[in-house]
């Protein structure tokens, strides 16, 4: 997350003032060090010749092995072996172990290779990344949100081996690493010295994933100027001058695209650029973060006041951008003790980043859907090679540096997991297991007598604590968020910290009636059944990353019907567990029904719930439940859909497109083109379907010669109204008759001379109704 100091240099100083030296803390045990440990194996199972195809490829080397598919092989070519990179070095860090360290040198030995063959410092699977520099030195550029050049996202493709490459320098001591990225830069300033601020801008319309991190990064390495310069050019003006100007613009955008610009900004160094970081922290955690620690739906930030789409899509928030929030958060705390800090990594990697690892097979989680009684679907090594699965790679083994902090020489415990701290002259055990005990057994051990203040974070959680020190009782502060045990430490001697936690009813940001349950650090959920779990492990062609099995009626879902929070919270609780008396609105009347809750973590291979619907009226909340179903019938007999201009969704329908751009309204995306733009839908099984295309009305209108083509053939729909769509309001709604066969069919949508086409909003394939 925050940069590690040289592996080879234990007296090297830290990142942060409030870090600690590499290997001064060891996971004993829990689920981090669970994560890690299949982190390890995940990635032992994975082939360096395979993730190394697509670079000797663009280097002109023969083929030595056959590249992995998924993503790998569709656009995004080499960009796991950059998470790759970055995955081995930090492994290797946490764990010393031969066998990681052998990988990451045949990882950097084969790139090495391809970068020697090209010849210029330029390194990178990206398909045709040579030709791309060279286009873009001639100033040739053609930039939308996920294309530059005709090319699926390349700069954030190349910014993850440059990553990757500075991580195993700095994580894995790995010097030729270093010399490696420094060609690289110089390769891209070879380019960036012949474009202007503006063409650079425009060239960051294109996600570019952290590449004024990895320059702002390379700067401090190397004390080059140029390189930070270099750095602030690539801060995108279209995210950091509303930052700087306090305002929140974030709706609509591409929230895995913003996260790690922001990282950069922490990263920089500059007033202006850090001040902007705590904007965007302070605007995604406060007004669009959920209680498990994430957000975004569909990828994208939705209205700030507007959560519907969290509790009815089954795209919920990404794992890239909780990684990438942590990621910010500990740069954050390198500088300061702000507990708030530490309360939002707690939540974030308790409730969120660790749940979307396997706790079996090891796969990762794509989307968590906190639509009532959905299920997540995991990767499969191998098959799977999204973007979560590569940050998922390099994560999971990084989760311990939130586990202690220091101010100067004054360790603080501020997360409790099984984990030792041995450092300067002290070592301090944790011994703890909160699902089964909320008491935290602590021993510290002293090289040498001497006086030291050892902290203790009460968590915001606990309703207080107690503390013993060999026996002793040691004051508790209320609401100090801390306990300062400054004593004189000599031998072993034993802290006893009995935490009380609270039971908490934790709402959407925008006050709608839906809430969760959290106790002590624990989201809790109900498990919902494990029936029609549709590609619940993504495997064959494309590996499918988003449960596509049936959604279960609103209605069904239980409700919390009580006068205030107060009433609400008169639930039963055991442990990390409780049970809750709700209501199912379904019938003629309301029935009564127990339901078992416990920590959202532990629940895989099965759907579940984590919102409820609340509130004071039966009949108010079973019309609400009833209204978000009437809305959801009409798309019963979609098999396909197309959200143009989300990324994921154009990709997985095979975009492709000429002079198209996107725009949004009411924050949900639509595109149109100057040119043409398609996708091709796919059917269940081939036959006669209808085609629903919703464009928006005077947003552009469309010209008179713009026609729409469905394999092929001009087509005229067989019937067209005006509609009014939630977060998208008033469409054109055109629905055409079409005979579709198995491999499916393509949609292409073409602007006349001189003109555009319409603004396209949603498009759908359907089934006839019967």
């Amino acid at each position: 997350m925050g940069d590690l100091q040289r592996c080879n240099d234990p007296a090297a100083p830290t990142h942060g003032a409030r870090s600690f030296p590499q290997g001064a803390i060891t996971l004993t045990g829990g689920p981090l060090l669970a994560a890690l440990e299949r982190s390890v194996a995940t990635a032992l199972a994975h082939d360096p010749d395979r993730l190394l195809a697509p670079y000797r490829r663009e280097a002109g080397l023969s083929a030595v092995a056959e590249s992995y598919g998924d993503w790998e092989s569709r656009g995004l070519d080499g960009h796991i072996g950059g998470h790759y990179l970055s995955a081995l070095s930090h492994l290797y860090a946490a764990t010393g172990r031969d066998d990681v360290r052998a990988r990451l040198r045949a990882m950097l030995d084969g790139l090495r290779e391809c970068q020697d063959a090209v010849g210029t410092g330029y390194l990178g699977g990206t398909p045709r990344g040579v030709e791309l520099g060279e286009e873009l030195r001639a100033g040739r550029i053609e930039a939308e949100p996920f294309a530059l050049n005709g090319r699926w996202v390349p700069m954030y493709n190349l910014h993850k081996v440059l990553n990757g490459l500075i991580d195993a320098y700095e994580a894995a001591g790995q010097d030729d690493a270093l010399a490696m990225a420094v060609a690289w830069a110089d390769w891209w300033m070879g380019i960036s010295a012949h474009l202007s601020d503006a063409q650079i801008e425009t060239i960051l319309t294109a996600e570019f994933g952290g590449m004024n991190d990895a320059f702002f990064r390379l700067a401090a390495l190397t004390g080059r100027d140029d390189l930070a310069d270099e750095g602030r050019r690539w801060s995108h003006h279209l995210l950091l001058d509303p930052l700087l100007a306090g305002e929140d613009r974030l709706t609509g955008l591409h929230a895995n695209t913003q996260v790690p610009k922001a990282v950069g900004y922490a990263r920089s160094g500059a007033e202006d650029l850090t001040r902007a970081a705590h904007q965007f922290w302070d605007e995604v955690v406060h007004d669009r973060t959920v209680s498990i620690g994430g957000h975004g739906v569909r990828e994208h930030f939705h209205p700030a006041d507007d959560f519907r789409a969290m509790v009815l899509e089954a795209l919920g928030p990404e794992s890239c951008n909780t990684f990438g929030m942590l990621q910010l958060t500990d740069l954050f705390r390198q500088e300061s003790d702000d507990l708030e800090l530490v309360d939002f990594a707690e939540r974030a990697i308790l409730n969120h980043a660790l749940t979307v690892q396997h706790p079996g097979h090891g796969g990762f989680v794509y989307f968590s859907p906190l639509r009532p009684a959905h299920y997540r679907v995991y990767s499969s090594h191998g098959e799977s090679m999204w973007c979560c699965v590569g940050s998922g790679l390099e994560s999971h083994c990084r989760y311990d540096r939130f586990l202690f902090s220091r101010d100067g020489d004054s360790p603080r415990v501020e997360i409790y997991e099984p984990a030792v701290l041995d450092w300067d002259g002290i070592r301090i055990e944790v011994r703890a297991d909160l699902k089964e005990s909320w008491r935290v057994e602590i021993a510290v051990t002293a090289d040498v007598p001497h006086e030291r203040t050892v902290r203790l974070r009460i968590p915001e959680w606990s309703e207080g604590a107690e503390v013993a020190l060999d026996g002793e009782t040691a004051a508790v502060v209320p609401d100090a968020g801390e306990v300062a045990l400054q004593n004189r430490w000599e031998g072993t001697m034993r802290i006893v910290l009995d935490l009380q936690p609270r039971l908490a009813l934790e709402g959407l940001p925008d006050g709608s009636p839906w809430a969760s349950f959290r106790y002590g650090p624990f989201v809790l959920a109900h498990r919902d059944g494990d029936d029609a779990l549709e590609g619940a492990i993504a495997t064959g062609k494309d590996a499918p990353h988003v449960a596509i099995g049936p959604k279960r009626r609103m209605i069904d879902t239980p409700a919390v019907l009580a006068e205030g929070e107060e009433g609400a919270l008169e639930i039963s609780v055991e442990g990390a567990a409780a049970t809750l008396a709700a209501w199912r609105l379904d019938g003629d009347r309301p029935e009564r029904v127990e339901l078992a809750l416990e920590p959202y973590n532990g629940i895989h291979d099965e759907r579940c719930t984590v919102y409820l619907p609340i509130g004071t009226s039966a009949d108010e909340v079973r019309e609400m439940l009833l209204e978000l179903d009437r809305d959801e019938l009409e798309d019963a007999d979609v098999v396909d859909v197309v959200a143009p201009g989300e990324q994921q969704s154009e990709m997985d329908h095979g975009y492709v497109s000429h002079a198209s751009r996107i725009e949004w309204t009411n924050a949900r995306s639509w595109r149109m083109a100057e040119d043409w733009f398609s996708y091709r839908l796919k059917p269940k099984a081939a036959g006669p379907h209808l085609v629903r295309i919703r464009s928006l009305v005077g947003l552009p209108a469309g010209g008179d010669d713009a026609v729409v083509r469905l394999g092929g053939e001009v087509a005229v729909p067989a019937s067209s109204t005006v509609r009014n769509v939630p977060l998208y309001g008033d469409v054109v709604e055109a629905v055409y008759e079409v005979d579709v066969p198995e491999d499916g069919i393509d949609v292409r949508f073409e602007a006349g001379p001189g003109g555009a086409t319409a603004g396209i909003a949603a498009i759908a394939l359907m089934t006839p109704p019967a």
